[in-house]
């Protein structure tokens, strides 16, 4: 819950600032920022220098994360007595998330419903709730969705479709399902 008031609070906090930000901006600056909201996997070379030991670490740090979301899912007290210091373990996940997150999005805008919808896909798939597996396999169906949908938004010719709206296509079935599901 703290962390759910948290991100409310960081988004309005940044909301506030991007609105300040616009308006303030020039019409350049303006069609520039919308263009970015829509999110898009075109980055330059010297981008994707600076973007890929970003998310490399933060994917080592998931990967090596695993069993400890795997023990802090059996509960804190279970993991607390198992050794785990359940607080610097949060940080780190924290850390990664962060960075993962953060790091992409500066640089390709964000990307709607990948983050939400593929961990849910492949926990269906799989049929697992452990870490080690479902980390691996939210890699490589993320990957494959974001191709899917990059693939997708460029099929119009003469023009490439924003990149959130094929997202969006694929995660909003994926999260009312999940809605559903745990309503009844």
């Amino acid at each position: 819950m703290t962390v759910l008031i948290m991100g409310i609070m960081f988004g309005s906090a940044a909301s506030s600032i991007i609105s300040i930000l616009q308006y303030f901006s020039s019409e350049a600056m303006l069609k520039s920022f919308v263009i970015w909201t829509m999110g898009s996997l075109m980055i330059t070379k010297s981008q994707l220098i600076i973007l890929s030991p970003i998310i490399l670490i933060a994917l080592l740090i998931s990967l090596f994360s695993s069993k400890i979301l795997n023990l802090i899912m059996l509960g804190e007290n279970y993991a607390k007595t198992m050794g785990l210091n359940v607080r610097n373990s949060r940080i780190i996940i924290f850390f990664s998330t962060v960075l993962m997150a953060g790091s992409v999005t500066a640089f390709c805008g964000p990307i709607a419903f990948i983050g939400i919808a593929v961990p849910h896909i492949s926990r269906f798939i799989f049929k697992t709730a452990n870490h080690n597996t479902l980390t691996i396999a939210s890699i490589l169906i993320g990957s494959i969705m974001m191709l899917l949908s990059d693939i997708i938004s460029q099929i119009p010719e003469n023009t490439n479709l924003p990149i959130n709206t094929v997202t969006a296509l694929f995660g909003i079935p994926v999260v009312i399902f999940i809605v559903i599901k745990r309503r009844f």
